[in-house]
């Protein structure tokens, strides 16, 4: 994220300096005013940030501040007048609604099947409104980095190199169905995963201990989850629930340090394996291990097992 706001910030000062630098070199008109230009400059750092944020773009408003800034140019240098403004702003809105049109569209079926390929990372994304989710691993040597079941689920991948992100997200028409519907994730135990898991009214089912897991991020509302940690690795993982059940269940062998941001919220800790020390709770042998999780819990009015 604050890789893509400094490309912004760069292509802002880029774009404004070029033209105050025509206008040193006498390459700009004396007579036609800068900021038309610097709307230019504006509409073209958004198009990119947006581009280099997630591939996917919304192209009204930075091709409405190019459009004006190219107008105005046009204008100032007579080779338009101003009569020509709003019939020009509509055929464009039009263009932009015919294209949209066409427009990919994500691929949303019942299935999930995401092959490996070359993957060596992978940030997982996956919106379930409600019902039951359940996640664990594939087998070992699959050929696949993703695969599941769900109603209607809208896929978006996007690989770069050996990463790929991956958002997995429930239509609107799929939440109109039964309440129990059920969506079921398997993952690569191949490569390292990046996972951010937004539930609503669900009973969830999180197996990752087959899994090497950087990090973790589950928000959810009033639901009931189950978490079993990864065994092995490093992970750095952030629980936030409102009215919900939550147990995180941390294998022998792996040490964890964890750490509450609560307000009314019951916590219940192992303190045989988890001792307090001073406000978190942590392994003795924490520092000194290779397979540990990082653990912040935050919530409201909810329920917290750790073991």
């Amino acid at each position: 994220m604050q890789r893509h706001g400094s490309i912004f910030l760069g292509t802002i000062l880029i774009g404004i300096g070029g033209i105050y630098m025509l206008r040193a070199l006498d390459l700009w008109p004396d007579d036609l005013s800068t900021w038309p230009g610097v709307l230019v400059v504006i509409g073209v750092a958004m198009l990119l940030d947006q581009i280099l944020r997630d591939g996917s773009i919304s192209w009204f408003l930075p091709l409405l501040l190019i459009g004006l800034g190219v107008f105005f140019i046009l204008r100032d240098s007579e080779v338009v007048n101003s009569d020509v403004l709003v019939p020009g702003i509509l055929i464009g809105a039009g263009a932009l609604v015919i294209a949209a049109s066409f427009r990919r569209r994500p691929i949303e079926s019942d299935f999930i099947d995401i092959p490996l390929e070359s993957a060596q990372r992978a940030k997982v994304r996956i919106d379930h409104g409600g019902g039951e989710l359940r996640i664990g691993s594939l087998a070992a040597g699959s050929p696949a980095l993703v695969t599941g079941k769900a109603v209607r689920v809208e896929q978006r991948v996007k690989r770069s190199g050996g990463r790929v992100d991956i958002s997995l997200r429930e239509t609107a028409r799929s939440w109109t169905r039964s309440l129990r519907r059920v969506f079921t994730v398997h993952l690569s135990r191949a490569v390292e995963l990046e996972l951010e898991l937004n539930t609503g009214a669900t009973d969830s089912r999180i197996d990752l201990a087959d899994l090497l897991v950087a990090s973790l991020q589950i928000k959810t509302g009033a639901s009931s989850t189950k978490i079993w940690a990864p065994r092995q690795g490093h992970t750095k993982a952030t629980v936030d629930a409102g009215a919900a059940s939550v147990t995180f269940v941390i294998p022998d062998g792996v040490a964890a340090r964890i750490a509450l941001d609560t307000g009314m919220a019951d916590v219940n800790v192992d303190t045989g394996r988890f001792p307090r020390q001073g406000g978190v709770y942590q392994s003795l042998d924490y520092d000194a291990v290779i397979d540990r999780l990082e653990l912040l819990i935050k919530g409201g009015v909810a329920s917290f097992r750790v073991a």
